[in-house]
C-alpha cells in the first residue's frame, strides 16, 4: 500500500512538470522564438516600412535600421506581476531583442536575448530595478520556483500576441485612396 502512494505521488509529480508551457530554445540553449511569414504580394520596401511603424508605435528602441539590407533590431521590455489578492505589484521586467528582417514576398522576426530584472519597491513604493538579472532559460528559481513559472508562463503569451500583432500589421494591404468624385455646379 506505501508503494501505491509513492507511484501516485510520483505520477503527479511528473504530470505537472509535463503540463508546464516550456520555452522554445535555440542551438545555443537560450530562449528564442523565430518565425518566418510570407507576404506574397508585398514588396521588401513595404514590408520594411510596415515592420518600422509597428516598432515605433509599439515603442521600441531601435539599435539597428538598414533599408538596404531590410533589417531592423530593436529592444524592448514589458512587466511580469507579483500576483496579490487586491492589487498587483511589478516583481519585474523581461527584456528582450527583437530583428525583423525583410525580402520581397517574406519577412523574418526573431524574439531573442530573453532577460529577467528584478525590481523592487523603494519607500515611497515605486519600483526601481535592482540591477539584478536572470536569464529566461533558467528553469530553477530556489524559493519562488511558482512565480517564476509564472513570469515564464506570461513571457510566452506575450511573445505570441506581439508576433501576431506584428504578423497583422505586416500583412496590412494599404486600401487604395479613393479619387474625388467631382460635382457639377448644375444639378
Amino acid at each position: 500500500m506505501p508503494w501505491l502512494l509513492g507511484l501516485l505521488a510520483w505520477l503527479l509529480l511528473a504530470a505537472s512538470a509535463a503540463g508546464a508551457q516550456a520555452l522554445p530554445l535555440d542551438e545555443q540553449g537560450r530562449v528564442g522564438f523565430a518565425e518566418v511569414v510570407l507576404a506574397d504580394s508585398l514588396r521588401a520596401a513595404t514590408l520594411y516600412a510596415h515592420a518600422k511603424t509597428w516598432l515605433r508605435r509599439r515603442g521600441y528602441e531601435l539599435a539597428e535600421a538598414d533599408s538596404v539590407a531590410g533589417r531592423l533590431v530593436g529592444a524592448h521590455a514589458f512587466g511580469v506581476y507579483d500576483r496579490g489578492y487586491i492589487t498587483k505589484r511589478l516583481h519585474g521586467k523581461v527584456h528582450y531583442r527583437l530583428t525583423v528582417e525583410v525580402k520581397d514576398g517574406r519577412y523574418r522576426s526573431q524574439f531573442t536575448d530573453f532577460s529577467f530584472a528584478y525590481y523592487r519597491e523603494d519607500r515611497t513604493a515605486h519600483a526601481l530595478p535592482t540591477g539584478q538579472t536572470k536569464p529566461l532559460e533558467d528553469a530553477t528559481a530556489p524559493g519562488w520556483q511558482k512565480l517564476w513559472e509564472t513570469h515564464r508562463h506570461d513571457a510566452l503569451l506575450t511573445v505570441t500576441s506581439l508576433a501576431d500583432e506584428l504578423k497583422t500589421a505586416m500583412l496590412n494591404v494599404p486600401k487604395p485612396k479613393a479619387l474625388p468624385v467631382s460635382r457639377a455646379a448644375d444639378w
